[in-house]
């Protein structure tokens, strides 16, 4: 089992989002992620949620985004109650096997994930 933690300050994701709009969120998000963030009333915390899941995803694995993990290696998406959950593009950047479990919260100021590989 491997963990990983993030957190990521919104007003840090607000700068980048204000002056990039969504060139910003196709860089670092799949199309379906950019889809759900930008139907949700709080834009900056939906976009900052996902960045700390997928840096505390890479922290899990050990490899940061290198060794052919990118930003959009995989997604950050919602079941059906909302949990989190993560689809994987590039099959090599997860071992088939994995399970990933990812927890994801905000408040005003910064948005934190944890991420579980086992």
């Amino acid at each position: 089992m491997e963990v990983g933690i993030d957190i990521v300050s919104l007003e840090r994701i607000e700068v980048l989002y204000s002056r990039y709009g969504v060139r910003f969120l196709e860089k670092i998000l799949l199309p379906e992620e950019v889809a759900l963030c930008l139907q949700k009333p709080q834009i900056v915390a939906s976009v900052a949620g996902r960045f700390a899941a997928k840096e505390a995803i890479v922290k899990a694995l050990g490899s940061g985004f290198a060794q052919g993990v990118h930003w959009k290696s995989f997604a950050i998406l919602n079941d059906a109650a909302g949990r989190p959950y993560v689809k994987v593009i590039d099959d090599e950047c997860l071992p088939p096997s994995s399970v990933v479990k990812l927890s994801i919260s905000h408040d005003r100021h910064s948005a934190v994930a944890v991420a579980i590989i086992e």
